[in-house]
């Protein structure tokens, strides 16, 4: 069985893409925390990637900072480079759902404050550095699930809609499944 749950915030951008066959498919990567020796945890970056109504969804309700659900599959995919004969590996997550797991309200004041940061970093067209301290916890101020708590489409009306989709057969086409693709130096 080939199964993962993340939870996580979405690390970038999510950048959408339509194959030549015109099926329409989004990148990007989440982070997940993972816990670690220190203090602090430590973020993991996992690539996803989601096909047709997914994909759709993700371009249309969610952006960087979002704090989301995936459910998927492991996937790893490998090619011969031309002209050099090196192995290519890529590996990501394919999204089968994807669940938003803050309000309209919680993402909108994330969006909120990191629009005045970005504001306030430029100063009469330069930029400005102060000598504080940010926080790098990528959930920082997020709200806290324990897993015994109601499902967020049950909770108010201000949560966007919740998308669920099943995806047994995934129709690639002829994307570029090796955007994230890694070479046999990297494993060792």
């Amino acid at each position: 069985m080939n199964k993962v749950l993340l939870v996580g915030r979405i690390a970038n951008d999510i950048r959408t893409y339509t194959t030549s066959t015109g099926v329409n498919y989004a990148r990007t990567s989440i982070a997940v925390n993972r816990r670690s020796n220190s203090s602090e945890p430590i973020a993991d970056f996992i690539p996803v990637v989601a096909w047709r109504a997914t994909a759709d969804y993700m371009a249309k309700y969610l952006s960087k900072g979002a704090l989301v659900s995936v459910e998927g599959s492991f996937t790893t995919n490998s090619f011969t480079r031309p002209g050099t004969n090196e192995i290519v590996r890529s590996y990501e997550v394919t999204i089968d759902a994807i669940n938003t797991l803050e309000s309209r309200s919680q993402r909108e004041h994330r969006e909120s404050m990191q629009n005045n940061m970005v504001q306030n970093s430029y100063r009469n067209g330069s930029f400005s550095q102060t000598n504080s301290k940010p926080n790098n916890s990528y959930n920082q101020g997020a709200p806290k699930f324990n897993g015994s708590q109601k499902p967020l489409d049950t909770i108010g009306a201000d949560f966007e809609p919740m998308q669920h989709v099943e995806n047994p057969n995934h129709d690639f086409g002829d994307a570029d499944i090796f955007i994230n693709g890694i070479n046999d130096d990297d494993l060792n």
